[in-house]
């Protein structure tokens, strides 16, 4: 029997051993798949925390180069825009060259003609008619702030009058006390035969409660209906003395209008009379002149060469003159230095740019004549245009120059020119040699054979 306890004994401590055997081996799993499921749960964070910071990389990145290829589009940009104003600037550059040499060469080709003189000192000599200035309404009163404040005013002035009001209801008030009192009288008769079987005190109480709901109705139409005939009333008045206000202000701004109307048209009258009678002694006084010239007066032949000498000229010429007679005047001029003449030829080049190349020395001679020969036929068609009765221009022209026979600057003449008014007058001045012109004039010139112009001496041409 013991040894059959023992046995049962062994069997079941064998079973509890194999049981938590079994028991250690289910949690040493449980924990090694809970250390599986750990380290492929941290292995997923750390793949996803590397993705996430690949992938903010390549953000950075793709904005890097988002950034670089704007800011080379817009060096681009900048450099083309710079490129651009650079060329705008080259043209300028060319453009002023050119233009300053043409206004050079075209000193002659300026000159005004003188064929259609006569007939030009004919309309002159027409007396011009006077044209008034328009007259100008002044701008009539704007009265819309005085309107806006009247409106503004009558308004405060209904809603002070609507804030006093008070409804005349004190008869419905007596009636509703009387409710109040028949209500007061069921209440109580209701609570003194609480137990009794009697419907007086509900009769009562209900008389009480419609009697104060219909008064309060009644109450509250009377005084509506007061509210809004009283309301009506109010707007109507104020409306009323609105209206006359603004009537008023109405025809304040017509008598305004219509006076500013009248002193601005006297103004205008007055300074229209007195702009014609100046106007009239302005004519009278360039049509006495232009007479005086037409006569060949000498004092008024003086006063026309001054106002239009010296002449606005690309170089600077300084001139004087004298008159002689009605028919014949002297001009002495003293003409620039070549170097006024540029010494460079600019030329665009298909990239835009301007270069520049040394003119010879022949041809800045050369230019230099054609510029001596131009001043001289220009201030000569000058004065013949402002002079009606001129008909010889007796014309000479002085360099202030170096003299090596003495070693300083002397003040010689190098063209003696006489210009008269049959010859120049056929002429057309845009396409004009000044040089060549000469040869139709009674002139002397001194040039040597490298086309240097010389002071005159015994060589005439």
């Amino acid at each position: 029997m013991g040894r059959r306890k023992s046995i049962l004994g062994t069997f079941v401590r064998e079973m509890e051993k194999s049981a938590n055997r079994a028991a250690a081996d289910r949690r040493r799993r449980e924990r090694r798949l809970e250390g599986v499921q750990s380290r492929a749960i941290e292995r997923e964070l750390v793949r996803h925390e590397r993705e996430q910071e690949r992938a903010r990389i390549r953000a950075e990145r793709e904005a890097e180069r988002r950034r670089i290829t704007e800011e080379r589009e817009r060096a681009l940009l900048q450099k083309q825009e710079a490129k651009d104003a650079q060329i705008r600037a080259w043209r300028l550059e060319y453009e002023e060259h050119n233009e300053r040499e043409q206004e050079i060469e075209r000193i002659a080709n300026e000159s005004p003609e003188v064929e259609d003189r006569d007939r030009l000192y004919a309309e002159l000599l027409e007396r011009r008619a006077f044209e008034p200035a328009l007259f100008v309404a002044p701008t009539p009163p704007n009265s819309k702030a005085k309107a806006k404040k009247l409106h503004e005013q009558a308004e405060r002035e209904v809603e002070s009058q609507l804030t006093s009001f008070r409804p005349k209801v004190a008869s419905v008030r007596r009636v509703q006390a009387v409710a109040w009192a028949v209500l007061a009288a069921g209440l109580a008769l209701f609570f003194t035969e609480a137990m009794s079987d009697s419907s007086a005190p509900l009769a009562t109480i209900f008389i009480g409660v419609v009697g104060i709901v219909v008064t309060q109705v009644v109450a509250t139409r009377q005084a509506n209906h007061q509210r809004d005939t009283f309301q009506a009333r109010v707007e109507q008045e104020v409306n009323l003395r609105l209206q006359e206000a603004l009537e008023v202000l109405t025809r304040e701004d017509e008598a305004q209008a219509q006076a500013a109307l009248q002193k601005a048209r006297t103004t205008y009258e007055t300074e229209t009379e007195a702009a014609r009678e100046e106007f009239d002694r302005e004519e009278d006084e360039r049509l006495r002149s232009l007479h005086q010239l037409q006569d060949g007066d000498t004092g008024r032949m003086r006063e026309a060469l001054e106002a239009a000498l010296p002449l606005d000229l690309p170089v600077p010429c300084q001139v004087r003159f004298d008159v002689q007679s009605a028919h014949t005047i002297s001009l002495e001029l003293d003409v620039p230095e070549p170097s006024v003449i540029p010494t460079t030829e600019a030329k665009l080049l298909s990239s835009g740019k301007v270069t520049y190349k040394e003119k010879s020395e022949k041809r800045l001679r050369e230019q230099y004549l054609r510029l001596v020969a131009g001043l001289a036929i220009r201030h000569a068609s000058e004065a013949l245009l402002n002079l009606p009765t001129c008909q010889v221009v007796e014309l000479r022209a002085f360099r202030t120059a170096l003299d090596p026979s003495i070693g300083r600057p002397t003040r010689r003449m190098v063209l003696e020119l006489s210009v008269d008014y049959p010859t120049l007058a056929p002429m057309t001045m845009d396409g004009i040699d000044p040089l060549r012109a000469l040869k139709h004039f009674s002139h002397r010139i001194n040039v040597d054979r490298d086309r240097d112009l010389q002071p005159l001496g015994a060589s005439i041409h």
